[in-house]
């Protein structure tokens, strides 16, 4: 393996990582922009390309941890401190339990409201694993959407703490992750 490859991840972690980026800033538009949506028919369009995109994020945090855990990590150069090392650790763990809680608390909220999910453009509907339960679609919707709230903070923090590396700490964090 030569330098340049030992000091940034796989190209696979990099188009998975920016491709998830891009996916949850469709999924965040989604919801969020469904209220704009004229009428009941357009809004229900609106939140099954959030459910769906929803999936394809959960569908691709798999195989980003499989890579994630087999391939080595390149070292930040300078070394950071103890401190910014475990909190590096520890908001991406909280980032990965997001993707994928977040998706399946979805798809419960979904199914246990008796909402179809159906993939769009392909007129294929997921299979109902959950049977109608209002009590426990009030419950998941409310943890999805408080869950989608703290995160906006977690990405936030996320994409703070790499710019803060590359521009006050001067490292290489940021440059790991670029092409």
């Amino acid at each position: 393996m030569n330098d340049v490859a030992a000091s940034r991840y796989s190209l696979l972690l990099r188009v998975v990582h920016w491709g998830t980026l891009l996916l949850l800033i469709a999924v965040y538009a989604t919801a969020e922009l469904r209220g704009l949506a004229p009428d009941r028919p357009a809004r229900a369009v609106v939140m099954q390309w959030h459910m769906a995109i929803g999936l394809l994020v959960f569908l691709l945090v798999l195989p980003r941890i499989g890579a994630r855990l087999s391939r080595p990590t390149p070292p930040i150069l300078p070394t950071p401190g103890r401190l910014v090392l475990l909190a590096a650790q520890a908001t991406h763990l909280l980032l990965y339990a997001f993707l994928i809680v977040q998706p399946l608390l979805g798809l419960i909220t979904a199914q246990s409201g008796e909402r179809a999910v159906v993939i769009p453009l392909t007129g294929f509907t997921l299979p109902d694993l959950i049977a109608n339960n209002p009590d426990l679609h009030e419950w998941t919707e409310e943890i999805h959407v408080a869950l989608g709230k703290i995160f906006y903070a977690v990405i936030g923090l996320h994409a703070a703490a790499a710019l803060a590396h590359h521009f006050y700490f001067r490292d290489n964090t940021l440059r790991r992750m670029l092409g």
